[in-house]
């Protein structure tokens, strides 16, 4: 709903390097480009990213998830409807010969009366 918070929550198994959130790119499953929202690192440490200034202090990694549970959580607080769209998570593998794992999800927004 227009001005609430959505978490969006990732379960993964595996060894994780990095983990990226944010805009879906149309056509392909990646994160658009300058369209990060967040970024984890595999300490749990939050990356600095250039967010798109629209989402500029409405976003965040929750500290109920971390990649060493396998599990994340990303925020998106005083929701607006032009949020209404795909939004991707990205994991990088710690190891060069895995392959990068992507997933997303579409956010519908509903107007209070």
């Amino acid at each position: 709903m227009v001005g609430s918070s959505a978490n969006f929550t990732w379960g993964f198994s595996g060894d994780v390097d990095k983990v990226y959130w944010g805009l879906k790119q149309a056509g392909i499953n990646d994160i658009a480009n300058n369209g990060r929202l967040v970024s984890l690192d595999n300490n749990d440490k939050l990356l600095s990213v250039t967010i798109p200034a629209a989402y500029i202090g409405r976003v965040g990694g929750s500290r109920r998830g971390n990649l060493s549970s396998g599990h994340v959580i990303f925020t998106l607080s005083n929701i607006k409807k032009s949020d209404e769209r795909f939004y991707g998570c990205l994991l990088t593998p710690s190891h060069p010969f895995d392959f990068s794992r992507f997933d997303s999800v579409g956010l519908a927004i509903v107007e209070g009366k």
